[in-house]
């Protein structure tokens, strides 16, 4: 629908400059049959409007973007509101959008695992969202961290087949060994809801509009192999 706007936008300055011309040489008014045989001879036109159009905007939409970074970059890496893995003073710090109902995000987790197990001086920090449903996952992340299992309750959230529901979550804390009355307790803490609440709005105020996203030292990444991460990382050692 959107594309198809922006369509009818182009073809309407297209018409309205042919009109124009028509006009500048013929102050009897528009000729529409002209205008018409204009569009016909010259269908290029409405192509490269159409593509000047959209560049104009992606252009417009990454600016924005790398102005938004520049202003959020201290919070995009910070953990106040967040889960990590690694030294707080890292030189790299590689973050990840995602979300525990997300098949890609779960395709990736597996490879994000062995990258933090070959990357100990790496800053990793889970930014969990829950547009998919699945807010009791992400507070029962937070809750596994009050415990020191974070990781463990990430590896095997995200290595569930399909998705989980409210039961599955506390059949895998028990798992876990953690203690299921601090668990609960934990996950009810308005200060959870609050940090979930903060990094939506902080993935809106970057234009994080999908998962997984990952960043690497604040600059977004294609990557969803072991490989490809590592270079990135390498890159920004």
């Amino acid at each position: 629908m959107k594309n198809f706007s922006i369509i009818l936008s182009v073809i309407a300055v297209i018409l309205a400059a042919a009109a124009m011309l028509n006009v500048k040489n013929d102050k009897s008014g528009v000729d529409a049959e002209k205008v018409a045989q204009i569009l016909s001879e010259n269908p290029k036109m409405v192509v490269d409007a159409l593509n000047n159009y959209q560049e104009q905007q992606r252009l417009e939409a990454e600016k924005a973007a790398q102005e938004a970074m520049k202003k959020f970059l201290p919070e995009l890496n910070n953990t106040e509101n967040a889960l990590s893995v690694g030294p707080a003073d890292a030189k790299v710090t590689v973050v990840e959008f995602f979300d525990f109902n997300c098949g890609y995000c779960k395709r990736l987790a597996p490879e994000l695992e062995k990258t933090i197990a070959a990357n100990a001086d790496v800053k990793f920090v889970f930014k969990p969202m829950t547009f998919l449903g699945s807010a009791y996952q992400a507070k029962g992340a937070y809750a596994a961290a009050e415990q020191g299992k974070f990781l463990d309750y990430y590896k095997a959230a995200m290595a569930f087949g399909g998705r989980m529901s409210e039961a599955d979550v506390d059949a895998l804390a028990e798992k876990l060994g953690l203690n299921m009355e601090t668990f609960k307790a934990d996950m009810s803490k308005e200060d959870v809801a609050s940090k979930l609440r903060n990094i939506a709005t902080l993935a809106d105020n970057i234009q994080v509009h999908g998962v997984p996203a990952v960043f690497v030292n604040g600059k977004q990444v294609q990557a969803m192999s072991a490989e490809e991460l590592q270079r990135y990382i390498n890159e920004a050692k």
